[in-house]
């Protein structure tokens, strides 16, 4: 065996092993009862991220602990177009290129989006390969592929026969910078320092933190019960700079505690077009679709941008007496999910899905949701929602596929089939579908998990998964969100080039929880990688022993015809003789039943951060600290310790799969056929061996532990006791010596002579204790 464990090799064999042999692929198998997950699609905007590494490890051990348990497991990887972020990116590479976007035909800048497609998707494939997930590759699906392409145009025509998607005039979010509609859920709100500025109208005095908006107000309003406004409604105020009149209106929605309680309502504004529907008024927009200054009211300040506008617009005022005052204020801004521009409403015609109907399925049925607190806010968000703005301004993407028409559909329409687009035939569709298990980021519960509830439920009448599986997102060591501009990131592909990917899916998975947000540094991959060391290390010494273990081929025989099965790894001879089991044996064995059960149930429950702190322990502590301890002292156990050391490495291979494997065929009991198709994956999943419990004498061995421990306490008290005797005799003669020269005595300052006195007694007190 080498030194230390060549990750670098081992993941390049063993990779190319599964890869050719195609280990993971899934066929449909009557004797077999499917366990199905869909990966969920990382975008081609970039690589991978340590987010991506986290979800893709939890997938994945679940998936090979139930391949391992016995079922038809399939894990579907695929990749998303991401149709806002990718032309985003596609834009700036252009650009770096020399090449602007205008200067292109449409078919032109689709060429390259196609290429960037093609090599982000390759990029993809590479990286959660290196991390060793076992995908089914012949099933790789991309949502802008044909029969992705297939499934959109199909489910946006049934959902217009239905009469559930249809066009109209709506009021929807858009972004200046992206240049497009977002829906609700596309739209961040996020906390932030801005100016609130008092503005006189006439008579009364508005706040806002948008002055360049007050040119497009159609009312003020004030609230019924506001006395200090009740004799102004009705009347009219003028806006300040284009001297219009408009009328002040008691509503509801003016909040009487905000600002001065006058509101103005304006085309630029959710609340204030909502207001003006109801008082049937028609505010005129300033702001177009770039986020510019533009139109007659706009006046002096066309053609700036909003930022531009604010300033110039305050200034204004304030020179001409109509601003009564600014102050600090803090309040929710919304931005667009990808650039994080601040979005505009605009009434706007777009294409809807109608959610109502949709909605009330999903809340009625729906998957079990764990953690349990996000099935809040699952419900939350159907028990609210709005009618879905399908249609997105973009070149790229699902073009709605209506003559004559150019606008591309939301990004997440085509996301929300593919628990059932992935699936390219119908037998593949009865058989795998529905899914088991989701996994993914609880940031994407609404923009995703919900979409595709109801989409399952109304294009397959069925609950896309029984499960969702919630995760939070990785931050670093100090709790901060990583991203590009804090320079806080980790890059997954630089710790499996440093540290190895089981080392990774370890540490990211080791001790967390799925209802916190895991933190994480380089320092967990190193922990990892230690332990890794530690089970190569004792199979190093395993294997220097080996020979001890081996039973002859007459004694396999005859135990063979006593019954004794041999099969996979078990030695299983000791185990049935049971009578040259030492009570070192009887006791890891023993514990080795019980972790087994617990980490069967961990898994079952997706615990994998408590499980794996459970196998660390138990092969560090009890077993390479004791047992092994207890074996090199007697020379006699090896046979069990290498079973136990395979039950250990079977159920960690779900998530360290590359060094378990490695270990596999360096002591496996491997069969003389099918050598290539060698792995964990396909030995079951290890079970409780009743003829091994020992309880009495476990119970004896522990007490024996505890009184080597208690003997090692008292040794260590004796030498520590033995190190202050020391230590005592030492400070009194120095004490005596200081206290017998008269130079000292006389010379020094009393206060100093009469300490070391006092120190002096207190010594000999002491040692005289300690030495009884």
């Amino acid at each position: 065996m080498d030194k230390n464990f060549d990750f670098k090799r081992a993941e390049a064999e063993i990779n190319k092993r599964w890869l050719d042999n195609e280990m993971f692929r899934a066929r449909i198998n009557p004797d077999k009862q499917p366990f199905t997950i869909v990966m969920p699609p990382p975008n081609v905007t970039s690589k991978l991220h340590l987010g991506h590494g986290f979800e893709l490890t939890i997938l994945d051990a679940i998936i090979r602990f139930k391949r391992m348990q016995g079922f038809e497991a399939l894990l579907v990887p695929g990749a998303d177009h991401a149709a806002i972020a990718t032309e985003v990116k596609v834009i700036e590479e252009l650009k770096r290129q020399g090449i602007e976007k205008k200067d292109l035909t449409r078919e032109q800048f689709l060429t390259y989006v196609e290429k960037w497609y093609v090599e982000k998707q390759e990029e993809i494939k590479n990286q959660i390969k290196r991390l060793g997930v076992s995908a089914d590759w012949s099933r790789f699906a991309f949502t802008m592929d044909e029969p992705r392409k297939l499934a959109v145009r199909d489910a946006f025509k049934r959902l217009r026969r239905r009469g559930l998607i249809y066009k109209g005039e709506r009021m929807i979010n858009w972004c200046p910078q992206c240049k497009t509609a977002l829906s609700d859920a596309e739209v961040e709100h996020t906390s932030k320092p801005q100016t609130l500025y008092h503005i006189k109208f006439s008579d009364l005095v508005i706040a806002t933190v948008r002055p360049e908006a007050i040119l497009s107000a159609a009312a003020v309003a004030v609230h019924p019960r506001d006395k200090r406004y009740s004799k102004l409604v009705g009347q009219t105020v003028t806006i300040p700079i284009i001297n219009i009149d408009i009328p002040v209106i008691a509503d509801d929605c003016a909040d009487m505690k905000f600002g001065t309680g006058a509101v103005q309502m304006t085309a630029h504004s959710g609340m204030s077009l909502e207001f003006c529907g109801r008082h049937n008024l028609k505010p005129v927009p300033v702001i177009n679709k770039d986020g510019i200054m533009h139109g007659d009211r706009a006046g002096e300040f066309a053609g700036l941008t909003v930022a531009e506008a604010r300033k110039a617009i305050a200034k204004k005022l304030k020179d001409d007496g109509f601003l009564i005052k600014e102050q600090k204020h803090t309040s929710n801004v919304s931005n667009c999910y990808r650039c994080h521009t601040d979005v505009e409403p605009f009434i706007s015609e777009q294409w809807f899905v109608k959610m109502q109907d949709l909605a009330k399925r999903a809340i009625e049925e729906r998957p079990e949701i764990l953690p349990k607190k996000f099935e809040k806010i699952y419900l939350h968000w159907l028990q609210n929602i709005k009618d879905w703005c399908i249609s997105r301004q973009l070149t790229s993407g699902h073009q709605i596929p209506i003559q004559g028409e150019t606008d591309v559909l939301d990004t997440w329409f085509s996301s929300a089939l593919w628990p059932f687009s992935v699936f390219d035939k119908l037998q593949d569709l009865a058989y795998f579908y529905p899914t088991n298990v989701l996994v993914c980021g609880y940031e994407i519960l609404f923009f995703w998990v919900i979409r595709m509830v109801f989409s399952g439920q109304e294009h397959m009448e069925r609950l896309p998964f029984d499960t969702v599986l919630l995760h939070g997102i990785v931050r670093d060591k100090n709790g901060v969100k990583m991203s590009k501009s804090l320079g806080n990131g980790i890059d997954p592909i630089d710790v499996i080039d440093e540290f190895g990917a089981d080392a990774l899916r370890f540490s990211l998975l080791y001790g967390t929880k799925l209802d916190r947000d895991p933190r994480y540094s380089i320092e967990r991959a190193t922990l990892a990688r230690n332990f890794i060391n530690k089970i190569w290390n004792a199979t190093k010494w395993f294997k220097a022993n080996e020979e001890k273990c081996k039973m002859s081929q007459e004694e396999r025989a005859r135990l063979e015809k006593l019954g004794v099965k041999f099969r996979g790894f078990a030695y299983a001879g000791v185990l049935q003789d049971r009578k040259d089991l030492t009570l070192a044996d009887k006791w890891i064995l023993t514990k080795l039943n019980s972790l087994i059960k617990s980490i069967t149930k961990k898994f079952e429950k997706f615990d994998f951060g408590v499980a794996c702190v459970e196998l660390q322990n138990f092969f560090w502590h009890d077993v390479c600290d004791v047992y092994l301890e207890e074996v090199k002292k007697q020379g006699e156990g090896y046979e069990v310790f290498r079973f136990v050391l395979m039950k250990v490495l079977w159920m960690l291979h779900p998530i360290m799969p590359f060094v378990t494997e490695e270990i596999l065929w360096l002591i496996g009991d491997k069969p003389e056929i099918a050598k290539a198709k060698w792995t964990f994956a396909y030995q079951g999943w290890p079970g409780v061996w009743p003829q091994a419990n020992f309880p009495k004498e476990k119970k004896e061995f522990d007490a024996l532990l505890e009184k080597e421990r208690e003997a090692r306490a008292k040794l260590d008290e004796q030498a520590g006791r033995g190190k202050k005797i020391e230590h005592l005799k030492k400070e009194i003669a120095r004490g005596e010596g200081m206290l017998s020269n008269k130079n000292f005595v006389e010379r020094a300052p009393k206060k100093l002579v009469d300490e070391e006195r006092a120190k002096l007694e207190e010594h000999k007190k002491v040692l005289a204790t300690l030495e009884g």
